[in-house]
This record gives structure tokens, sequence and C-alpha cells, in this order.
């Protein structure tokens, strides 16, 4: 089963960087990662192989700097 995080952040060099780190603490097997720039925002699109989408929502919203993080099942 396949989970999607969106996240969206200002368009700064070191979101991307501390999105993957609090991936790999948490062990979450990305099956894909989709990055979309526009002017000031970033857009990630991350896909999980596992059903801890929610769970890594959480902690990128209390440990990441972001605007908004939605999970899709």
């Amino acid at each position: 089963m396949f989970e999607k995080v969106l996240v969206t952040g200002k368009n700064e060099e070191t979101l991307l960087p501390r999105v993957l780190r609090v991936l790999s603490k948490q062990g979450a097997h990305v099956r894909s990662l989709h990055m979309d720039a526009k002017d000031d925002t970033l857009q990630l699109e991350i896909l999980l192989e596992d059903a801890a989408a929610l769970q890594v929502a959480r902690l990128l919203e209390k440990q990441v700097s972001i605007v908004s993080v939605n999970t899709v099942a």
C-alpha cells in the first residue's frame, strides 16, 4: 500500500534536506519524490511504501518549518 504526503513550504535551499532527514530518521520507505518550485514556494509530493504517512506528516509539522502538510491515502 502506498500513501502520499504533500508538503508545501518556503522555497529555501535547506527545506528538502530537512524533510529528507526526517524521513531517513523515521526509516520511511520512499517510493517516489516529486518537487515543484514556484516563485517563493516549494511543493513536495512524497509517495511512501508503508502506512506511516500520518506519522511522517505530524513529525514534519513539528520538526520542519513548513506552510502545510497533507496526507492522501
